[in-house]
């Protein structure tokens, strides 16, 4: 994108277009002095427009990212990208299987809470050769169910195995012809349900086992509790380690009841896009969809930094776009405070342009912007060809030649503004001054030139951007 200047006329306007400087001799060639012959053009006042080009894409304004609650597998997505959807309605459904595992490890955690707690009464209450039998009691019983469920895991990894040749000799026969579907189904359920039972003891095992460990110390701590003289440390130790229980059980109930089965809307609009796809597992903070009002759209463009100068809230923009004929009119609306980096690795920052009613431009448009980011009402202007540049030490001065009344030269510094097609503003001269068109090379300060033309430059009537 360039930056292109737009200039409108003023009521004051330059004089017509220099033919260039050439040399004349006014007296016969037997006479000494030779008068250079120039072509001038009046200093004037016009309407200098400043304004840049963009690519813009029509974008909902308040387009809402909606993001999984917790750990989930997608199990339905009820609607589709671009259908409407009400506040509240279901974009994703999820399986609670996540649910599930959070039910078992409150369980889990409830189990350690409590022979924590029984820790710490063990260690707080005086023993007695009672206490010693049933703590004794409680850790062969508890021996017992963990050989009981070893023997049961053993025997389900058994049953599992033929289950699972069972199938495959189902699945053989099924697709033979020779079982229905249901037949064939009732194998696949019951090695489901064998694997569901394994699970489950599994983790009973992994329970039992904790609680085990947690009878013989307190077991270990009542035998000992009588002579240890650290017997207060252990207290305090043992309360530290029932508050890490009390607060994973705390925590796990928190999350179980912040357990969410399903995504929403939380506005009532269009559902723009969706970012899982049936069956996809996906993790706490995840981005699922996002949801846009229609009836809210605006126009989105990237800037080059170069090009921002002057670019502000409130500007007025042109709206074109390949759909239609017409042009629209817009207004710069946000201008965001950080550059970012686009996919040429180059420094662009966004803005943000109001949409205009009732116009055929739907959400993902492209469309082709002129933004106004200057008006000069009186700006001072001379023909591009009139003024020079010379470099003065290290830098570069602009200059042009003034004819003042007497028909001298007045080599004048300037400073140049805006460029238009044939036509500079400037700063340094005065409405009315005349100055040299095309000046030549040996042209110099104090000289006596005689003017060939004194028109004005020819009016611009039909601006272009």
């Amino acid at each position: 994108m360039k930056k292109k200047i737009a200039i409108i006329i003023g009521i004051i306007v330059i004089g017509g277009i220099g033919f260039g400087v050439y040399t004349t001799m006014n007296k016969p060639k037997t006479a000494v002095e030779n008068v250079i012959t120039v072509s001038v053009d009046k200093v004037a006042k016009q309407q200098m427009v400043t304004t840049i080009e963009a690519d813009g894409m029509v974008a909902f304004r308040d387009k809402i990212s909606v993001y999984a609650k917790n750990n989930g597998k997608v199990n339905n997505l009820p609607i589709k990208e671009g259908d409407p959807v009400n506040k509240g309605a279901v974009l994703v459904n999820y399986d609670k299987s996540s649910l599930e595992t959070l039910q078992r490890q409150l369980e889990d955690a409830k189990l350690s809470l409590k022979s924590a707690n029984l820790a710490l009464e063990g260690l707080m209450i005086p023993t007695d050769d009672s206490q010693i039998k049933q703590l004794e009691a409680q850790i062969s019983q508890t021996e017992k169910s963990i050989l009981d469920l070893e023997n049961n895991i053993t025997q389900l990894d058994t049953d599992i195995s033929k289950a699972q040749s069972d199938l495959e000799g189902a699945n053989v026969l099924y697709t033979q012809g020779a079982i229905s579907k249901t037949e064939f189904d009732s194998f696949e359920t019951k090695l489901t349900n064998l694997q569901n039972q394994k699970t489950s003891a599994q983790n009973s095992l992994d329970s039992t086992k904790k609680q085990l460990e947690a009878n013989k110390s307190q077991y270990e701590s009542a035998k000992n509790k009588n002579e240890d003289p650290n017997t207060k440390n252990k207290i305090d130790s043992q309360k530290v380690m029932v508050q890490q229980a009390q607060l994973k059980v705390n925590q796990i109930t928190e999350d179980i009841n912040d357990f969410e089965s399903t995504s929403t809307s939380p506005i009532t609009g269009t559902l723009v896009k969706l970012y899982v796809s049936d069956g996809e597992a996906v993790t706490e903070g995840k981005i699922v969809a996002e949801v846009g009002d229609l009836k809210d759209l605006v126009i989105e463009a990237y800037i080059p930094e170069y090009d921002m100068d002057g670019v502000a809230v409130g500007q007025e923009v042109t709206i074109k776009s390949d759909i239609t004929d017409n042009e629209y009119k817009g207004q710069i609306t946000k201008v965001y405070p950080l550059a970012e980096l686009n996919k040429e690795n180059k420094s662009v920052v966004k803005v943000e342009i109001s949409m205009p009613k009732d116009t055929p431009l739907k959400a993902g448009y492209t469309t082709d912007l002129v933004i106004t980011t200057k008006v000069d009402d009186n700006a001072l202007v001379i023909p591009i060809m009139s003024y020079m540049t010379e470099k003065v030490g290290d830098e570069s001065s602009e200059y042009v030649f003034v004819v003042k009344e007497d028909g001298t030269l007045e080599k004048r510094t300037i400073k140049t503004k805006t460029i238009k097609n044939s036509v500079v503003s400037v700063e340094g001269l005065q409405e009315g001054e005349k100055v040299v068109n095309s000046p030549a090379e040996n042209l110099t300060d104090g000289m006596k030139v005689s003017v060939i033309d004194d028109t004005e430059v020819e009016q611009n009537t039909n601006p272009t951007n």
